[in-house]
């Protein structure tokens, strides 16, 4: 184990979006460097069936049913994993979801959606987790997912693009907090 993970080892992950893709990515890494490992999300099916594959692998996972667009969700993640796990080591606001179309076309709802879960899933989960990673008073991470589309204009894709600039924003000003 290098240098560069052994801090994690032994840690609690707590990871939105850990059902598939980039989030089980991260899930099974997480446990692979001996992290205790919380999948959050939505599909409580694809969350437990990663968390299925970790434990049989050999490592420790809890999958937990969160909607990332509603701030008490995540309240109940972060005590939910200082019940099961302890101290969070790293959270890893990872939820998020693409929305296509014109700006002008996309139903009030869909916009409100998109924003819930892209930028205020993340905002929330800092709320929920950072005053217990403060108190605990040992090295703590944070990890907010943007995209290539925090970083450049794309058309079609507005509601998208602007929430990942708004994570890149929020992650930054919350870096310098």
């Amino acid at each position: 184990m290098t240098g560069s993970v052994e801090c994690f080892s032994g840690g609690v992950a707590v990871i939105t979006g850990a059902g598939s893709g980039i989030g089980a990515g991260l899930a099974r890494h997480s446990a692979e460097i001996g992290m205790r490992v919380v999948l959050a999300d939505i599909s409580i099916n694809r969350a437990e069936a990663v968390a299925e594959g970790i434990r049989a692998a050999g490592g420790n996972a809890l999958a937990v049913h969160t909607d990332v667009s509603v701030p008490e969700a995540l309240d109940a993640l972060a005590a939910i994993t200082r019940e099961q796990f302890g101290d969070v080591t790293l959270l890893v606001n990872n939820a998020g979801v693409e929305t296509l179309g014109f700006a002008w076309e996309l139903p009030a709802p869909l916009w409100e959606r998109t924003l819930r879960i892209n930028i205020h899933g993340a905002i929330h989960g800092v709320r929920a987790f950072v005053p217990g990673m403060l108190k605990a008073g040992k090295p703590a991470w944070i990890a907010n997912t943007s995209s290539i589309g925090g970083l450049g204009m794309m058309p079609i894709q507005t509601s998208y693009i602007l929430s990942k600039h708004a994570i890149l924003s929020f992650s930054e000003c919350l870096r310098l907090e």
